[in-house]
């Protein structure tokens, strides 16, 4: 009996001391001094589109519900964190719609630009923008979820980004990745939704981002 158990022990002892090596956390940033404003999540089809980097699949697009939802995990998270916003999503929307509506006919400017000019039309000292890049669902037979994200946050007065989280996450199982022992713990062993990656990603974000 042992002797069947001793594999099933040493593959727990592994994973434990793997997960004990694995990188630490990066320490978080300080948290910005001024108004912040959030804008709601959107999920970009082109690479034009994008503060940053590139797409995983150009002309994907992601439901409405979901960005809807992530709206309010996002909203969750940072009442959680104590950070209160002065900007709400729905007033983003509207400088969104008046930026858009101001640039009508004009030749398309970059979205940091666009972005940028959004936050002037805000009250608000900086501008957190979520964009979902991918996602998929959990389908079972092998098709783990995935959600690719990136959170940017923008110093409308001083015209910079002052920073960038990038998030990329498909689940594995524990014989495939044994440093993500915390994680198959935190999930409990099972295979999760994309909802819960999305989660996940936001709860990191905002933590490494100073939010």
């Amino acid at each position: 009996m042992l002797t069947r158990k001793l594999p099933a022990v040493l593959f727990i002892l592994c994973a434990l001391a793997l997960a004990a090596c694995a990188p630490k956390p990066i320490t978080p940033q300080l948290r910005p001094v001024g108004s912040i404003a959030v804008a709601s999540f959107t999920a970009p089809k082109y690479n034009w589109e994008l503060l940053a980097g590139y797409l995983p699949e150009e002309g994907r697009g992601v439901k409405q519900e979901i960005l809807t939802s992530l709206d309010g995990v996002m909203n969750q998270t940072l009442r959680a964190h104590g950070v209160a916003t002065t900007g709400t999503p729905a007033a983003v929307k509207q400088c969104q719609e008046i930026v858009t509506l101001e640039r009508s006919g004009k030749a398309r400017e970059s979205a940091w630009a666009q972005w940028l000019n959004v936050g002037r039309c805000l009250p608000a000292d900086f501008l957190l923008v979520p964009q979902v890049l991918y996602w998929k669902e959990f389908e079972g037979g092998g098709n783990p979820a995935s959600v690719v994200m990136d959170f940017y946050l923008i110093d409308v007065k001083g015209e910079r980004l002052v920073t960038r989280y990038h998030y990329d996450e498909t689940q594995k199982a524990l014989t495939d990745n044994l440093l993500d022992f915390g994680k198959y713990v935190k999930r409990k062993g099972e295979w999760v939704k994309a909802e819960v990656l999305a989660k996940e990603g936001i709860e990191a974000g905002l933590t490494e981002m100073g939010l």
